[in-house]
């Protein structure tokens, strides 16, 4: 029996969105240098923090480049600070996305169960995975977030290895163009050599998570 449209449209909602994020990535929408100027001339206003952090959970929860608000905040605040703020408004948004994308496919769960690749994402998902995959460079946000939420992951786990991945990037770009001046070389930053630890640390937290599956696989 073919899925009618009602049980399609949730799916096709979430994938919209993502498309439309990666649109907005690529194409460059968010006025970040505008914000930017804007930022600086409140940077001692209590509420702004506040103000980024919402930001970047209402980006994040529709799949748009809430990343690029490095741009902003990295710049107005020292990195301890600016981690805070990056990994708060990460979490929050991987959070509320997992929510959206949960709540949608609430009535699909029992169909896409049925289907052979269900297990085999819901087995490859562990939290290793999901840190490794956090830390890459450039890989979309939404898709962990959205995918989690679809497949139903642990909380917990999700959480834990959201506030890693964004902790650890945050402070490595924010670190970088804490010091920078001028908002049109803050690209320039993140150059290959300089992503090249995240890149490590992923593909050694891929090693572990296979090397552990190994033991496992025998000792039974």
């Amino acid at each position: 029996m073919k899925p009618g449209p009602a049980a399609i449209w949730p799916l096709a909602l979430l994938a919209a969105l993502f498309a439309l994020g990666l649109a907005a990535h690529f194409l460059d929408w968010f006025a970040w240098r505008e914000a930017l100027v804007w930022g600086r001339g409140h940077a001692r206003q209590w509420w702004l923090p506040v103000v980024l952090i919402l930001l970047q959970v209402v980006l994040f929860m529709f799949a748009l480049p809430g990343s690029t608000l490095l741009w902003v905040v990295a710049p107005l605040y020292a990195p301890l600070a600016a981690t805070l703020i990056l990994t708060a408004g990460g979490v929050g948004g991987a959070l509320a996305a997992y929510g959206l994308a949960r709540r949608l496919t609430a009535a699909q769960q029992a169909r896409m169960r049925e289907h052979r690749a269900w297990d085999t994402l819901e087995r490859e998902s562990d939290f290793l995975a999901l840190c490794a995959l956090r830390l890459v460079p450039a890989f979309p946000h939404s898709l962990l977030n959205y995918g989690a939420g679809i497949l139903r992951l642990p909380l917990a786990g999700f959480m834990v290895a959201a506030a890693i991945g964004f902790g650890l990037k945050s402070f490595l770009y924010s670190s970088l163009v804490h010091q920078t001046l001028e908002a049109a070389e803050l690209r320039h930053l993140l150059r290959p050599t300089v992503l090249l630890p995240l890149l490590l640390l992923a593909l050694l937290l891929f090693a572990a998570r296979s090397l552990l599956r190994r033991r496992r696989a025998a000792s039974r």
